[in-house]
């Protein structure tokens, strides 16, 4: 391990919902041989299915593979104990597992809508963590129930449980119950500061990680590289515009000022100092810096979604090469 990587936090890659699935494994291994340290997959409905893609890159690269999140209501949850009992055997001590609420239009879609989301995602959590841990379970909850059930093939390591969290509520519960909170993306320095001091509030162990989703896009022009990752902001902003995110970070009234234009329009008049504040854009001296500031404000991992209209692999390489000091990358040479 180079001296870089000892300095920073961990850094892995965002795959599965701006990429084709044919495009996902090569992606992987190019961010493996880029120097990457881990990789994650969204569970974006109806995309790519990530248990499917979790075993893919599990049996193709040697980095550890995280699923963030599965929605908690889309299957029950001694199926998805099962299959996380699954990779877990075939590759332990590589696979971390996250689970959360789910977009709400995509599980009105499906009629899957829980009255307590976050009840939902505590109850799946904890049953799926017994199963894991090889205890025989029956319980009722208001989204499934378990008659005696147990894993025939209960893992000899139990993969982390994470959860995906925006609010308090949710922060508080993912410190009190998992093992580790995954942030979505546009999450800047405050709302992450804000976001692991709810996390500590909830009885969260020391060890307790905090994973952040961010945007990348490196170019030695920052306004080039900010105009790449404008429609990708746009999307995420303003289709939500009033958050938790947008609420901490004190842009929520504005946000919702842009929405009213429509997607298009808003999107164009978006702040260049927002998209600075809320991604990882820029020079790669510019985006080390904001690297350096996501640590310092508690992030233990910062994983990077790239655009889709962008050659994935070059950027990968270029981000290992000229932002994170890594030599062994084909753009290195």
């Amino acid at each position: 391990m180079s001296e870089a990587q000892k300095s920073r936090p961990s850094i892995g890659v965002l795959l599965g919902s701006t990429q084709t699935p044919a495009e996902i494994l090569p992606a992987a291994i190019a961010a493996e041989r880029a120097g990457f340290d881990e990789i994650w997959i969204g569970e974006d409905y109806f995309f790519t299915g990530a248990i499917a893609v979790a075993g893919s890159l599990l049996a193709s690269t040697q980095l550890p593979v995280g699923i963030g999140i599965v929605p908690a209501v889309s299957r029950h949850p001694a199926l998805l104990a099962m299959e996380l009992a699954t990779l877990a055997g075939i590759f332990p001590g590589r696979l971390h597992a996250g689970i959360g609420a789910g977009v709400p239009e995509w599980l009105d879609g499906m009629s899957l809508r829980p009255r307590s989301p976050l009840g939902s995602v505590r109850d799946t959590l904890g049953c799926v963590r017994d199963l894991l841990k090889g205890e025989r379970v029956s319980v009722e909850c208001e989204t499934f129930a378990a008659h005696d059930i147990a894993l025939e093939h209960a893992p000899a390591w139990v993969p982390p449980l994470y959860v995906g969290a925006s609010g308090p509520k949710a922060l508080n519960m993912s410190g009190a119950h998992a093992d580790g909170s995954i942030l979505s993306v546009l999450a800047g320095v405050d709302y992450v500061r804000w976001a692991r001091e709810r996390i500590t509030e909830g009885g969260a162990r020391p060890d307790h990680r905090l994973v952040v989703y961010a945007f990348c896009a490196v170019d030695d022009d920052p306004q080039k590289a900010r105009e790449m990752l404008r429609p990708l902001v746009g999307l995420y902003m303003l289709t939500g515009p009033r958050n938790p995110m947008t609420e901490v970070q004190g842009i929520a009234v504005e946000a919702e000022a842009l929405a009213a234009h429509g997607l298009d329009e808003g999107t164009s008049r978006i702040p260049d100092a927002w998209i600075d504040a809320l991604t990882i854009v820029g020079t790669p001296q510019q985006c080390r810096d904001k690297i350096a500031a996501l640590a310092e404000a508690g992030a233990d991992a910062i994983v990077l979604g790239f655009p889709p209209d962008q050659q994935i692999q070059t950027m990968i390489d270029r981000v290992g090469h000229e932002v994170l000091g890594i030599k062994n990358t084909s753009y290195a040479s």
